[in-house]
């Protein structure tokens, strides 16, 4: 569970710096090399994986406190938050409450920087006179894009709505497809 979300947060946060390097590519291209510095590139994976493993590590502490006295086999696909703590039988009030509030940090904080790069990324390309490359950077862009749609859009539905035990099966068949489909197709895609 420490590696899923490690990895997870890892790719939300990837995606937002990808985003900022197309920002950089599109709308300055001339300042590219002198923005995305191989030094200012080490720094922020560094920041991304930084931030993914303390998000793991919280998590897995406070997970690590919380006694299990049902059954001990997870209905789903591997050892997921969410999934854990519906075996618990403590109360697990803080442990919602944080995965909430770092849900929403950890996908919304990335989200809008993509939102942000994106919108400038557009309003650049509209003033390209040049249809042929207009057409060239959106079919760049376009692949992050779809990578970036089939990554968030069933996280955001996993994490952030309440559960009911009826939603759990559905649960289960959305979170593959950010937990494997968006892997599987990463060397597609780019």
């Amino acid at each position: 569970m420490y590696i899923f979300v490690a990895l997870a947060t890892f790719e939300c946060f990837l995606y937002g710096v990808m985003a900022y390097d197309r920002y950089t590519a599109v709308c300055k291209p001339l300042l590219y090399t002198t923005t995305m510095t191989r030094a200012r590139c080490y720094g922020m994976m560094v920041l991304v994986y930084t931030i993914g493993f303390l998000t793991s590590l919280v998590h897995i502490t406070l997970a690590g406190r919380l006694s299990f006295c049902q059954a001990r086999s997870i209905n789903h696909f591997f050892c997921e938050l969410p999934t854990l703590l519906q075996l618990s039988c403590s109360d697990t009030s803080t442990n919602e409450v944080l995965l909430f509030y770092n849900t929403v940090l950890n996908t919304v904080g990335p989200l809008l920087m993509i939102l942000v790069s994106y919108t400038y990324i557009l309003h650049t390309v509209l003033q390209i006179p040049l249809a042929t490359r207009r057409l060239k950077v959106f079919s760049t862009c376009a692949s992050h894009l779809a990578a970036i749609t089939i990554f968030y859009a069933p996280a955001i539905l996993t994490y952030v709505q309440p559960h009911e035990a009826s939603s759990w099966d559905q649960a289960k068949l959305v979170s593959l497809c950010y937990s494997i489909l968006t892997p599987a197709l990463n060397p597609l895609i780019y």
